[in-house]
């Protein structure tokens, strides 16, 4: 469900007054027709693009990072705020660290539930 992800794309642009044209621009498109379709939820960008989409936003790749985990955990159905926060705050855990958890758990998820599209 990449939308809830999109969405909060979305709300955050509209919170700082951000057009689309702005980060189509620092992304290089001809037409918005990319962060429009991200923001409904078709797609979540990926890599550079996603952290120079935050950083139009004015949001780190930490920041950005964190995004995309509550979305992860969201999706995964561990959407307790002291669960995320408390996934957030282990110290010295690399992305890659938090990465191979979210794998793992959703390993666990499917594994329980086989007919579930894994995203």
């Amino acid at each position: 469900m990449a939308k809830h992800f999109g969405e909060k794309l979305k709300q955050i642009r509209h919170e700082r007054g951000i057009s689309q044209d702005k980060i189509r621009e620092a992304l290089g498109y001809k037409t918005n027709s990319y962060i429009s379709e991200a923001e409904r939820g078709k797609f979540i960008p990926q890599g550079e693009k996603l952290y120079k989409w935050g950083e139009v936003l004015g949001l780190t790749p930490e920041q950005m990072d964190d995004l995309l985990l509550e979305y992860k955990l969201e999706e995964l159905g561990l959407d307790d705020p002291a669960f995320t926060l408390m996934f957030k705050e282990v110290p010295n855990m690399t992305r890659e660290e938090k990465a191979s958890l979210i794998r793992s758990f959703e390993d666990v998820i499917h594994s329980r539930h086989p007919r579930k599209k894994r995203s």
